[in-house]
């Protein structure tokens, strides 16, 4: 069933034309920075939310998922896989599959130039919380190959009852615990190329 699915969705990735250039579009590694140090934890929506690191960063949109059920999801209702640098030039990307299977993000090499390290240093899967009504409304608008900036925070989050959910806070690891937790204060497409 998983090799179906993988099959139908590397189809439709096919299917549709990708609008950008044969160049990098999203030029610079994102940039992280340590939190002020009077910057405090907040609540939302009955979580407590920990600042972790500052984080801003323009990148291509690779894949997006969304979310409507589960706790993950009254926190982060879309998942974001993003890219920069080569993950954002399309003679690169159609070398590569690249898919969501729940919230991961996965990829297979496709042709002879990707390479490993520069996938996983040049893309990642993002977990966003919108700050607020307009951030959610800017992130349900957003499409595969749109060009976006968001600054925020990457963040762990905690419940009442014990239960958690964390971030990374490295771009160069893989697996579970990879993806960033991203509290999203500001978000804009700066391109729509449909």
């Amino acid at each position: 069933m998983k090799r179906l699915l993988l099959a139908s969705l590397l189809a439709l990735g096919c299917a549709r034309s990708d609008p950008w250039p044969q160049k990098i579009i999203a030029k610079s590694d994102p940039v992280q920075k340590p939190v002020a140090s009077k910057m405090k934890a907040w609540s939302h929506n009955g979580y407590l939310i920990r600042p972790q690191a500052e984080y801003e960063f323009t990148a291509r949109v690779l894949l997006l998922e969304k979310f409507s059920s589960g706790r993950e999801a009254d926190l982060s209702p879309e998942d974001l896989s993003l890219g920069w640098g080569e993950m954002s030039n399309s003679a690169y990307l159609g070398q590569i599959g690249m898919q969501h299977v729940e919230r991961y993000y996965q990829w297979e090499i496709k042709g002879e130039v990707p390479d490993k390290d520069t996938i996983v240093n040049h893309s990642a899967n993002t977990h966003f919380i919108p700050a607020s009504d307009g951030v959610a409304a800017i992130l349900k608008a957003v499409r595969v190959h749109d060009l976006v900036r968001a600054h925020g925070y990457l963040v762990n989050v905690e419940a009442p009852d014990g239960w958690n959910w964390s971030s990374s806070l490295v771009r160069s690891d893989t697996g579970a615990g990879a993806c960033e937790l991203f509290w999203c204060d500001k978000l804009e497409t700066l391109v729509t190329p449909h």
